[in-house]
C-alpha cells in the first residue's frame, strides 16, 4: 500500500512536471494567482507608443499566465488619472500599470498636491522599455548636425524656437541639451506630438524634440530632417543619424522609459511571478522585434532595480525641473 501511494505520488509529480506546473511552484509563485483576467492600465490614449507597447506586452503575458491581460486606457492629466486609479486599486495582482517617465519621475515635480505618492504607493515589478528621443528639424533649417546646430544657436541666442509637449521627456531633454551645450532656445508648447510635428514640417517652428516613434515616417519621407538621437547608441532604422553623445557631448544620454508597477501591498509572491514572466517575454525575439518596430528597446530588471531606477530618475528630473523653474499647475 505504501509503495502504491508512493508510485501514485511520483506519477502525479511527473505529470505535473511535464506540464510545467508543480504544486509547490504554484504556491511559491503566487498561491494559484492568477485565477481571473488582469487589467493593465495605461495613462494615455489608444494608438500611442505606450498603448501599443502595453498591448504587445499584455498579449505575451496573457499567454504565459493563462489568463487574459486586458489593456485599459485612462488618459488625462499627463497620466495622473491612471496613476491615482492604480494607487487606490486592490493590491491583489489583478490591476497593474504600464507606468512611464512622466507618471513616475516627472509629474510629481510638476503638479502640486497629487493624491498619491508615486514611489510609496506602488510595488515595482520590472522595467519594460526605453524610448529614445530625437532632435529633428524642418528640411530647410540651416543646421544638419549637432555641431552646426550649436553654432547657429550661439550665433543668434534666443532666435530659434523648438516644439514640444510641456513637461514631457522630449521637452525636458531639450532643457538638458540647452544646459549641456550652453545655448538658448524657446519652447513652443503643443498638446501632442502630431500638431508639433505638423507645425515643424510646415515651417512654423524650426525644431522639434520628440520621441522617435511619431517622427519616424516623416524622417523616412524627408518631411523632417534628423539632427541627432538622444539615446546612448544609434538606433535601428536610423543608423546614419548620430547620437548627441558622439557629436561632442560624450556624457549626454537621455531616454524615456516604461515599466510595470502594481499597487503597494501586492503579495511578494505575485510580484515575483510577474517579474519572472515579464522578463521572460521581454527576452523573446518575437516581442523584441515588435518593440523595435515601435522604436522601443526592451529592458527588464528586478523589482529592486526598478525601484532604485525610479528613485534615481525622480531625483534627476526633479533637479532639472527646479533649475528651469517649470510648473504646470
Amino acid at each position: 500500500m505504501h509503495d502504491m501511494n508512493r508510485r501514485q505520488t511520483l506519477g502525479a509529480l511527473a505529470a505535473s512536471a511535464a506540464t510545467g506546473i508543480l504544486p509547490f511552484t504554484a504556491h511559491a509563485q503566487g498561491g494559484g494567482w492568477p485565477q481571473k483576467p488582469i487589467r493593465l492600465i495605461v495613462g494615455f490614449t489608444p494608438g500611442g507608443s505606450t498603448d501599443l507597447a502595453a498591448r504587445i506586452l499584455a498579449q505575451a503575458l496573457g499567454e504565459r499566465l493563462g489568463q487574459p491581460v486586458v489593456v485599459e486606457n485612462k488618459p488625462g492629466a499627463s497620466g495622473n488619472i491612471a496613476t491615482d486609479f492604480v494607487a487606490k486599486s486592490a493590491p491583489d495582482g489583478y490591476t497593474l500599470m504600464l507606468c512611464t517617465i512622466p507618471t513616475h519621475a516627472i509629474n510629481p515635480h510638476l503638479y502640486r498636491n497629487l493624491p498619491f505618492d508615486h514611489l510609496k504607493d506602488f510595488a515595482p515589478v520590472s522595467l519594460v522599455a526605453m524610448l529614445p528621443n530625437i532632435i529633428a528639424a524642418n528640411p530647410q533649417f540651416p543646421a544638419s548636425n549637432v555641431k552646426e546646430l550649436v553654432a547657429l544657436l550661439k550665433k543668434d541666442p534666443g532666435k530659434y524656437n523648438f516644439a514640444a509637449v510641456p513637461g514631457g521627456s522630449p521637452h525636458l531633454t531639450a532643457e538638458v541639451f540647452k544646459e549641456t551645450a550652453g545655448v538658448q532656445m524657446q519652447l513652443i508648447s503643443y498638446k501632442g506630438a502630431s500638431p508639433a510635428i505638423t507645425d515643424v514640417i510646415a515651417g512654423h517652428v524650426p525644431l522639434v524634440f520628440e520621441n522617435v516613434a511619431p517622427t519616424m515616417a516623416f524622417l523616412k519621407s524627408g518631411q523632417l530632417k534628423a539632427i541627432a538621437v538622444t539615446s546612448p547608441t544609434r538606433l535601428p532604422g536610423l543608423e546614419s543619424v548620430p547620437t548627441v553623445a558622439e557629436s561632442g557631448f560624450p556624457d549626454f544620454a537621455i531616454e524615456g522609459w516604461s515599466g510595470v508597477v502594481a499597487p503597494a501591498g501586492t503579495p511578494a509572491a505575485v510580484v515575483a511571478r510577474l517579474n519572472a514572466e515579464v522578463r521572460h517575454v521581454l527576452d523573446t525575439p518575437e516581442l523584441r522585434a515588435k518593440f523595435e518596430q515601435l522604436n522601443l528597446r526592451t529592458r527588464s530588471s528586478t523589482p529592486q532595480e526598478f525601484g532604485a531606477f525610479m528613485k534615481a530618475q525622480t531625483d534627476f528630473w526633479g533637479n532639472v525641473i527646479r533649475r528651469i523653474g517649470l510648473k504646470l499647475d
